[in-house]
């Protein structure tokens, strides 16, 4: 196992969101699929209590991070009132390649 730097993000949803999110949903899904996809994330997902989206991010550094999470719809939009990035250590497979 590797310990590899990337930055765990808490975006934080507005108390409406449930209402608010619902045009922009698709467009945030596509966003997201998109990161994951290319492995810029390596997991993505809400609090259950929609309190807040949490993703692990490869990024060059914070603010590489944090301008991944400004283009999504949610950001865009008001979905989300406020972006917390701070570094992890994730724990990823040796067959990633990475340190």
């Amino acid at each position: 196992m590797r310990f590899e730097t990337t930055w765990l993000v808490t975006a934080t949803f507005a108390a409406d969101a449930a209402r608010r999110r619902e045009p922009y949903r698709a467009a945030h899904l596509d966003h997201v699929g998109a990161l994951l996809a290319s492995g810029t994330a390596l997991v993505a997902g809400a609090r259950a209590d929609l309190r807040a989206s949490v993703l692990v991010l490869r990024a060059a550094d914070a603010t590489a991070a944090r301008t991944l999470l400004e283009h999504d719809p949610y950001w865009q939009h008001r979905v989300w009132t406020a972006i917390e990035v701070v570094e992890f250590l994730a724990a990823t497979p040796p067959s990633l390649g990475r340190s």
